[in-house]
């Protein structure tokens, strides 16, 4: 009898347990169901890549950044003054050119063939209406990247700095590795036409190449990088992308990726973060590169994004402290993150500096907003987390249009880092 009785109480307390833990699951499933209604917001139009993304088609008034507190009231800024007509009704957009600093620099590359385009990223065929704007349609898998920061680099202090930084664990976040190159001056953006690649990565793991630029305040880094990144957890395929990041204290409450919080403003109609870049650049072979610039405008002192000479958007000064009145620091590599139990990842395309353009990950035409000359060699500062897995190299002057330029990265599986 006292045997039937435990065995009833077992079975009892294991059902509940099942219970409790089906109930946790559904209100999981629940709040990442909200969550997803919340940032994608109702679409005009979609159209659906051959990677399998969804781009939706959004009211340029309606989307998800102007969620943010700061944003309820913000005039959109964009190059050019339009109207749009919908739902019966013409909402007029008021347009302020944005104006930048022009230094005699230039990160153009002329080389079309080999620089990819918007049309590239977001073929032609799929544009929005008029008055709505392109914005990729997160999915749940998504939102695993808000557990990755991209610091990049942006958290060390350059203060007292010597030619080259090893960091410590306590300048990164567990996980992360980078191999940077910064530069301590005061500026209004940075540019770089990064070299594309497409390292091998497991699901939980990510590499990324970008430029960034960054202050500090009491609140810890305010930054904004942009660039490519593979990270097949959030994206469910190892396709190299286009992405944005920004945050307002080192990434422990505020910022994120892309779309999934509010922040970014989507202005352009011809490319958005998050979408894949193809073709990627081989070895010894075809090289492709992406022509990435964060600008301050001068009025407004808002942080425009550049995808070549398209301006996709922008992160509202409102969103910082700091950094609305410019930054100090900027800088150009790569980044890595691992779980500790995993063979850590490539970065850049894999392969050390040493070996030259056309074998590892480039960034031509290194360059400052705001300041008449390129970075001074002795103002260049290496940051590398671990020297022994991921390098960086300065290049020097390559001439012409490719001006400055820097090489970094390393191969995968380095048992330093385990």
């Amino acid at each position: 009898m006292e045997g039937s009785l435990l065995i009833i109480l077992v079975l009892l307390v294991t059902n509940s347990i099942q219970g409790l833990e089906a109930t946790t699951s559904q209100d999981e499933k629940s709040m990442v169901k909200n969550q997803l209604h919340l940032i994608n917001k109702p679409s005009i139009k979609s159209f659906m890549t051959k990677h399998g993304d969804i781009v939706d088609c959004v009211d340029i008034n309606k989307q998800f950044a102007f969620d943010h507190p700061l944003l309820q009231n913000h005039s959109i800024q964009v190059c050019l003054l339009f109207a749009i007509y919908f739902d019966y009704h013409y909402w007029s957009i008021k347009a302020m050119k944005p104006n930048f600093m022009v230094s005699e620099q230039t990160t153009s590359t002329r080389r079309s063939s080999t620089t990819l385009t918007p049309s590239q990223v977001l073929p032609k065929h799929m544009r929005c209406p008029r008055g709505s704007v392109p914005i990729r349609r997160i999915q749940e898998e998504d939102l695993a990247m808000q557990k990755f920061s991209p610091l990049f680099g942006m958290k060390f202090s350059t203060t007292n700095f010597t030619k080259s930084v090893s960091l410590n664990a306590n300048d990164l976040l567990p996980g992360h590795q980078i191999a940077t190159l910064v530069v301590a001056t005061k500026n209004l953006g940075a540019n770089g036409v990064i070299n594309v690649w497409n390292p091998e990565v497991t699901q939980d793991q990510l590499t990324v190449a970008s430029v960034f630029v960054a202050s500090d305040d009491v609140s810890g880094v305010n930054g904004v990088s942009a660039g490519w990144v593979v990270n097949p957890s959030v994206f469910g395929q190892n396709n190299t992308r286009f992405y944005a990041y920004w945050t307002k204290d080192s990434g422990k409450n505020t910022g994120c990726y892309d779309g999934l919080c509010p922040g970014f403003v989507q202005v352009s109609q011809k490319v958005t973060p998050g979408l894949a870049l193809q073709p990627v650049s081989t070895y010894q072979g075809e090289q492709r590169f992406i022509n990435i610039s964060i600008k301050q405008e001068l009025k407004t002192k808002n942080w425009w994004l550049f995808f070549g000479d398209e301006g996709v958007g922008y992160w509202p000064k409102e969103l910082f402290g700091t950094l609305g009145d410019g930054a100090t620091r900027a800088g150009w590599g790569g980044e890595i993150y691992t779980s500790p139990k995993e063979a850590a990842p490539g970065m850049g395309s894999g392969h050390f500096p040493e070996e030259g353009p056309n074998k590892a990950c480039v960034i031509y035409g290194l360059s400052l907003v705001g300041t008449e000359k390129p970075p001074a060699e002795e103002d260049l500062k290496m940051g590398v987390s671990k020297p022994d897995c991921y390098k960086v190299k300065y290049g020097g002057d390559s001439g012409g249009q490719f001006g400055h330029f820097m090489l970094f990265g390393g191969p995968p599986n380095c048992k330093s880092i385990t």
